[in-house]
This record gives C-alpha cells, sequence and structure tokens, in this order.
C-alpha cells in the first residue's frame, strides 16, 4: 500500500521543458524523444555561438590582429562559448537527476506524512507548472537583450579596440553584430535559465518546508534527516565551475591586454563565489525556522529525560539507595547514560541548515578550479594545494 501511495506522486522534472525548449526542439536542438538537452545540444551550441565567430573575424582581419584585443586571444570570448556554453547545457544531466532524487528522497525515506502526501504532490504539480510558465521565456528574452547591450556597451568602454568592435566611432563590427545578436545571447539566457529554475526549485522546497515532515532531532546526519538536501547541492558546483571560468579568463585578459594586476580583482572574484554559492544553498534556509523549533524542542525534551536518568543513576548507583545487590560490571545502566549522553550531544550539534561544510566546500572547490592558473602567478602551486587541503581536512 505504501509504494502504491509513493506512486502516485508525480516525478519532479526542472531540466525538461521550461523556457528556450520549444524553441530548441524546434531547431533541432533537442531531440524530441530524449526530452532534454544533452552531448549533442551542448556541441551544437558551442558551435553555433563560436565557430561564426572565428570565420567572420578571420574574414575582417579581426581573428589575429586589426584590434587592442584580437578574437583569438580574447580568452574571455573562449572559455564563455567553448567551456561555458557546452557546461551550461550538460550541467543539466547531473543536477536534473540529483533534484528527481531528492523530490523522491522525501517519500522514500517516509519524511512525508501520510497525510501530507497529497499536499506534497500539489507542491510538485505546481512547481512544474511554474517552471513551463509561458511569460517566463518572453521576460528572460527581454532580459538577456538588455543585460546583453549593457555588457557590450561596458566592455567597449573598459577595454577599448576590441574585436567586436574595433573604432569606438565605427560601432560593431559585422561580426560583433553576431555577437551580440546570437552568441552573448545565448550564453545569457543559459545563464538566467538556471536562475529561473533556482527560483522554482526554491518555491518547491519552501512549499515543502510548510508540511508536517516527520523528523527526527537526533537523526544521525545532524540535520534532522534533511542532510540529504546538502549533499544535493553538490552537483551545483559545475555551473559555479563555468562561470568561475569565464571571469578568470576575463580577469587573464584584463592582465594580458590592460596592464592590470591580479590583486585589482582578488575581493571582486571572492564576492563573485561568494554570491553563487550563497545562491545555490540559499534556498535550504527555507527549513532553517523548522530545524530551529526541532532542535529547540528536543534540547527541552532530551534534557528532561537526561535529568530523570542521571538522577536516577546517581541515586542507584553513586548514593547507593537502591538496596538490591547489583553488580557494576556488566550493567546496561553505564552504556545507556553513554547513549543518552551521545544523543544529547547531536542534538547540541545539529544544524538548522541542512548542509555540511564539506558541501560547501565541495561546490567553491569546483569555481576556485578555473581560478588556479591565475593564483600561480603570485603564490606558489604547492602552496596552492596546501591551502585547500587543509580547508579539506
Amino acid at each position: 500500500m505504501q509504494s502504491e501511495n509513493v506512486n502516485e506522486v508525480p516525478e519532479l522534472s526542472l531540466m525538461e521543458g521550461g523556457p528556450g525548449d520549444a524553441l530548441m526542439k524546434r531547431l533541432m536542438l533537442i531531440r524530441p524523444e530524449l526530452g532534454a538537452a544533452s552531448a549533442r545540444t551542448a556541441i551544437i551550441l558551442a558551435a553555433i555561438t563560436w565557430i561564426p565567430l572565428l570565420v567572420f573575424s578571420l574574414v575582417e582581419g579581426l581573428a589575429l590582429s586589426g584590434a587592442r584585443i584580437p578574437f583569438v586571444y580574447d580568452l574571455a570570448a573562449h572559455a564563455r562559448f567553448l567551456v561555458a556554453v557546452p557546461v551550461l547545457v550538460l550541467a543539466e544531466i547531473p543536477i536534473g537527476k540529483r533534484l528527481r532524487g531528492i523530490a523522491r528522497h522525501f517519500l522514500d525515506a517516509g519524511l512525508v506524512r501520510e497525510e501530507e502526501r497529497k499536499r506534497f504532490a500539489t507542491a510538485v504539480v505546481d512547481t512544474v507548472r511554474l517552471h513551463d510558465w509561458r511569460l517566463a521565456e518572453p521576460i528572460l528574452l527581454a532580459l538577456v537583450y538588455i543585460t546583453t547591450y549593457a555588457a557590450l556597451s561596458k566592455a567597449s568602454l573598459q577595454t577599448g579596440s576590441t574585436w567586436f568592435e574595433p573604432s569606438s566611432t565605427a560601432g560593431l563590427s559585422p561580426v560583433g553584430y553576431y555577437y551580440g545578436l546570437v552568441s552573448l545571447p545565448v550564453f545569457q539566457f543559459l545563464m538566467y535559465r538556471w536562475a529561473f529554475r533556482m527560483v522554482v526549485w526554491t518555491r518547491f522546497l519552501w512549499q515543502v518546508s510548510k508540511l508536517d515532515l516527520f523528523l527526527t532531532a537526533t537523526h544521525p546526519d545532524g540535520a534532522g534527516g534533511l542532510g540529504f538536501l546538502g549533499k544535493g547541492t553538490i552537483p551545483f558546483g559545475v555551473i559555479i565551475f563555468a562561470l568561475s571560468s569565464v571571469v578568470s579568463a576575463a580577469i587573464a585578459s584584463r592582465i594580458l591586454f590592460s596592464g592590470a594586476k591580479l590583486e585589482d580583482f582578488q575581493l571582486i572574484y571572492a564576492t563573485l563565489i561568494l554570491i553563487l554559492l550563497i545562491v545555490f544553498a540559499g534556498p535550504l534556509t527555507v527549513f532553517a525556522p523548522k530545524l530551529l523549533r526541532l532542535k529547540q524542542d528536543g534540547l527541552r525534551r532530551y534534557g528532561r529525560l537526561a535529568s530523570r536518568y542521571t538522577q536516577l543513576f546517581d541515586s542507584k548507583w553513586v548514593e547507593g539507595v537502591n538496596s538490591a545487590e547489583e553488580p557494576l560490571l556488566g550493567t546496561a545502566d553505564i552504556q545507556s547514560l553513554a547513549d543518552l549522553g551521545n544523543s544529547y550531544e547531536l542534538l547540541r550539534k545539529m544544524r538548522i541548515v541542512p548542509i555540511a561544510w564539506s558541501d560547501f566546500l565541495a561546490m567553491a572547490l569546483a569555481g576556485v578550479i578555473p581560478a588556479l592558473p591565475l593564483a600561480a602567478t603570485v603564490m606558489p602551486v604547492s602552496e596552492i594545494l596546501k591551502g585547500i587541503l587543509r580547508l579539506l581536512g
């Protein structure tokens, strides 16, 4: 009977459908039989965004010269279209699988009470409906072209002559128009689509946090039984890696062509990584009020139990009130006292946000990897690796 009720809850899928899905299917970027992006999609989008830029810049003489930053030497452009674009697409595979597993785990672990299953199923249906919201796509497209225009204007002001705008008076070159109308918007759209998915995912977690979940304060995961949510954030490090690659490449370009120093970007880079970590781990804070109440209630209840038990233990074994002759060696009372102490220690250390430091650092490490070549210019690689190992230890 239990399995039948579980099967009544629809599967949560945030990687199929949603903004851009119908268009990519019409353009044959996504095979209808697969229903989601694949390696084929990643390769095609990388080719669409990068190859025309190389061809047009070669034709216009902007590939190796003709501008302060020729196309071939623009590390940020290569990182954006040859690394970030395919990674942002391929990230759907591990993250989609993990999010489906998280939703299913609520049921499989018995965290959703029988009387709350209907509300849980409603939350899943509402989440999928919001993910497939028709207005999301035009809103994201509008945002994409607004920010693309702002990015091109800012890049022109900061770096001067570039392959997509070799002269500030002449405006964009022909390759620059393709960059501004196709390549950069594709990258921006993939970014904003992930941001939209995070909004949808956060709303789902918020709805689930309102249910009367069957949580236990002494669960060994240290989060009332919700520790699996923290493990579920680790695959988001793939997205942080993609965005970090673009930022690291942009910093390298500034150092090579504008005479900037790495020290000028350390605070900015660290702030960016922190913001990304908050974006992907932040949704778990919706469970903080529930876990805080669980912890406080557990401390009170186990505190009362511990008081009664230790009083009886003291009376029996220390004060000798119990006249019955019972050997001290081999008694289960001492082991029970130790078990009670361990349970109370679990409660005391219980996290009110269901993510461990190791999960947080696993995400952060993925974002730091692209910066290692930059850091190696001012710090020996051995020292960098030692620092990482100390953090993980």
